[in-house]
């Protein structure tokens, strides 16, 4: 997942997910590492297209106010699973989808099956009708 807006126009924005496809090091060393020696991923992020990560720098204050200190780093983490809150607003290809008992809000499961492009690409992972429940306005709307 990428955790910097990068170039919004192409759709490189905090939270977008992919797949990395390659990893490309600038130099391979067995001692230290040095800021250039971080290497850069080339990352299938689906309808969005590949597009190559690099490294960026973040600056934040030091502890007691001590100046500043600079962290150079790719902008990503793994993301093996994410809520139904941070799908909001995403399209993805394949889901597996938690249709259980701990379902809290009404709409829940509806926006997370929407998010799917198609039926084939659900898998529904453990399912609680009582669960399935929506508002009356917008259930009547339907």
């Amino acid at each position: 997942m990428l955790r910097s807006n990068i170039d919004v126009s192409k759709g490189l924005v905090n939270g977008n997910m992919g797949f990395i496809t390659e990893i490309i090091w600038p130099n391979f060393r067995r001692g230290q590492l040095y800021a250039e020696d971080i290497p850069s991923v080339r990352v299938d992020f689906g309808s969005d297209g590949v597009h190559l990560i690099k490294p960026i720098s973040i600056q934040f204050p030091a502890k007691y106010s001590y100046g500043t200190a600079e962290r150079r780093m790719l902008p990503l983490i793994l993301s093996w699973a994410s809520t139904v809150h941070k799908m909001q607003g995403c399209t993805v290809d394949h889901a597996v989808i938690y249709l259980g008992s701990r379902l809290f809000a009404a709409g829940q499961a509806y926006v997370a099956l929407s998010r799917v492009r198609t039926l084939d690409g659900i898998r529904i992972e453990e399912l609680d009708c009582s669960k399935l429940t929506g508002k009356l306005r917008a259930i009547v709307k339907l």
